[in-house]
């Protein structure tokens, strides 16, 4: 099987991308963490995330099958954020090429550092950003939920 293309998003895709987190973030509660506005976003707030941010989406033929985010937080560091997979391409190695992208991408761009947030119980992910060189940096509580979140960084080489 041909591995996805993974290009820079465009509103032309906001609906495509915002059922591919909503598919990709009913994983959580199925986890037992607590719901996640991913879960239920629209195609409207999804086009204002596109316009904001830079945001790479994974394409098989014309179908998004999953997303991520980087934002500018400051002139060295850049945060990763919304990494999603539809949930029927799960295991298919699309996540990894998604952050393999975005990561390329930050360090093509000049930043030092990329970080990330993820819920602190999750039971794989915070130990799949390990394993690809992020290091825990501290525990912190978000506002409308009742767990903690790990910070998470990774230096660019």
């Amino acid at each position: 099987m041909s591995e996805p293309n993974v290009q820079r998003a465009t509103a032309a895709v906001a609906e495509q991308l915002a059922e591919v987190y909503q598919s990709a973030y009913q994983e959580n509660r199925r986890l037992g963490l607590p719901n996640n506005e991913a879960e239920s976003v629209s195609k409207k707030r999804i086009a204002g995330l596109i316009r904001k941010s830079t945001v790479y989406v994974a394409k098989k033929g014309d179908d998004v099958i999953g997303g991520v985010c980087l934002e500018n937080t400051d002139s060295d560091r850049v945060k990763l954020r919304r990494l999603a997979v539809h949930e029927d391409w799960k295991g298919e190695g699309v996540g990894r090429q998604l952050l393999d992208y975005a990561e390329e991408q930050a360090q093509y761009h000049g930043y030092a550092t990329i970080w990330l947030i993820t819920p602190k119980a999750h039971p794989y992910l915070p130990e799949m950003y390990r394993q690809r060189g992020y290091e825990d940096v501290e525990t912190v509580s978000q506002e409308n939920y009742d767990f903690e979140f790990l910070v998470m960084e990774k230096r660019m080489s």
